[in-house]
C-alpha cells in the first residue's frame, strides 16, 4: 500500500508497518507527488480537494487537525473517498497556551483574571477545556456557540449569542472557519465587532487566522481603540503583516496545539480511523512518560505563570517569530519555525511536588491530571 504523509507529522511507525510512507512537503504537495498511493495523510497546510485527487487511486484522506477548512468534504464523499480527523488532539496544549496567554495579557495590564468575565467563542473540545480551566482560575465563563445551541445543548455554560458576550474582559476564540450557513465564521470578528472592542478587553485568538478580520483590528490597534491582543493565528498565513504583528502584544506561528503529545495524539486517531476502515486491530499506542519534577510554589498569578513557563514560553514563539519577519522569505521561514517547532510537552508529563495555595488547587490539579 502506497501511502502520502506530511513529512511534519510524527508517529507515522504504525503506518509504516502497513505500507510504503512517502514524506511530503504538505503545502506544495502537488497531483503528480501522489502517484499510485492510496492513502493521504495531511495537516491543516494541504488544501484537499479535486484540484489534488482528481484522477488518483487515494481511497482514505486522514488530516491531523482538529479544524477541517482545508479540505472539500462534500468532493470526498461524492468521490466515496473515506474521510478522518483528529478532534480534540490538541486540547490540553491550546488550552496551556491560552492559560499562559491571559496571564501574560493580565500582567502587562496589571489586572487579575479572578473575578474578572472570559468570553469562550466556540464549545468544541478545545473551548470546552479551556471554559472549564478559565472557571478553575476564578473566573466567571460566558460561552458562545449557536450550532451547539441549535442541537439542545445541555452542559454547565449557559450559551449566549455572540453579540451578548462582546463584553466581557476576555474573548478567545475556538470556532472552525466556515464560510456558509447561518452560522459562518469567517469575519466573525469583523468591523463592527471589533469596533466595540475597547482597550480595556482582551482578546486571544488560536483557532483561524480569518475568524477575525486582521485589517480592521490592525485599524483599530493602530487607533489606540483595540483590546490587548495575542494571536497565533493569521488571515494571511503563511505571511503574516508585520504591522499587524508589531500592534498584538505577542504573537505566535500557528504552534498553540504544537506539543509532543498533540501531534503524535493526531496521528494515532488517524491510525484507529485507518484501521477501523481496513477492519483490521490497531496496535495500541505506546504510553510516554516523564521524571521530570516541578518544585515551585504557587500562591498567585506570577506562580502559576511561572509553573507554565517551565513546559513553554510563548515569549520564545514571539521572538522567533518576529525575526523571521526579516527574512527574505517570510512565507518560508513561516512554516520553517513550524517544521522546526522545539519539542514541547505538556503539563501533565511532569510530576509537580510543590506547594499549593488553597484557590489554586482546583486548576492546578487540572494542568497536572491525566485525563
Amino acid at each position: 500500500m502506497q501511502i502520502i504523509a506530511d513529512a511534519n507529522m510524527p508517529g507515522l511507525e504504525p503506518f509504516e508497518a502497513m505500507g510504503t510512507v512517502t514524506r511530503v512537503d504538505g503545502r506544495s504537495l502537488t497531483r503528480q507527488q501522489l502517484g499510485q498511493a492510496e492513502v493521504l495523510l495531511v495537516r491543516s497546510v494541504t488544501r484537499v480537494d479535486a484540484g489534488l485527487l482528481a484522477g488518483s487511486r487515494v481511497r482514505f484522506v486522514g488530516s491531523a487537525t482538529i479544524g477541517t477548512d482545508h479540505v472539500d468534504l462534500a468532493y470526498l464523499q461524492q468521490q466515496g473517498i473515506h474521510f478522518a480527523h483528529a478532534p480534540g488532539c490538541n486540547a490540553r496544549a491550546v488550552a496551556e497556551y491560552v492559560l499562559q496567554a491571559l496571564l501574560l495579557l493580565c500582567q502587562a495590564g496589571n489586572r487579575s483574571p479572578r473575578g474578572s468575565t472570559a468570553a469562550v467563542v466556540g464549545l468544541g473540545n478545545v473551548g470546552h477545556r479551556v471554559a472549564d480551566w478559565l472557571t478553575e482560575m476564578g473566573m466567571s465563563v460566558r460561552a458562545c456557540d449557536p450550532p451547539l445551541a441549535e442541537q439542545g445543548y445541555e452542559g454547565p455554560y449557559e450559551l449566549e449569542p455572540l453579540d451578548a458576550v462582546l463584553d466581557a474582559d476576555l474573548i478567545t476564540l475556538h470556532v472552525p472557519l466556515t464560510d456558509r450557513g447561518d452560522h459562518a465564521t469567517r469575519h466573525l470578528l469583523d468591523t463592527r465587532r471589533l469596533s466595540r472592542l475597547s482597550e480595556s478587553q482582551m482578546l486571544i485568538n488560536t483557532c483561524r487566522g480569518a475568524v477575525i478580520d486582521n485589517g480592521a483590528l490592525l485599524s483599530n490597534l493602530q487607533a489606540g481603540r483595540g483590546p490587548a491582543t495575542i494571536l497565533d493565528v493569521w488571515e494571511s498565513e503563511p505571511l503574516v503583516p508585520p504591522l499587524l504583528f508589531e500592534r498584538v502584544l505577542l504573537g505566535s506561528p500557528h504552534i498553540a496545539g504544537y506539543s509532543a503529545e498533540g501531534k503524535l495524539k493526531g496521528t494515532e486517531l488517524l491510525y484507529q480511523a485507518f484501521c477501523k476502515w481496513l477492519d483490521v486491530k490497531a496496535e495500541p499506542a505506546p504510553v510516554s512518560a516523564s521524571n521530570e519534577i516541578i518544585e515551585l510554589p504557587v500562591a498567585n498569578e506570577r506562580d502559576l505563570l511561572r509553573v507554565l513557563q517551565v513546559a513553554y514560553r510563548l515569549s520564545e514563539d514571539h521572538q522567533r517569530l518576529g525575526d523571521s519577519l526579516t527574512s527574505a522569505d517570510p512565507g518560508r521561514a513561516f512554516d520553517q519555525l513550524r517544521k522546526q517547532y522545539p519539542v514541547r510537552h505538556e503539563l501533565h508529563n511532569w510530576h509537580y511536588q510543590g506547594e499549593i495555595a488553597a484557590p489554586w488547587q482546583p486548576i492546578m490539579r487540572q494542568l497536572f491530571a491525566r485525563s
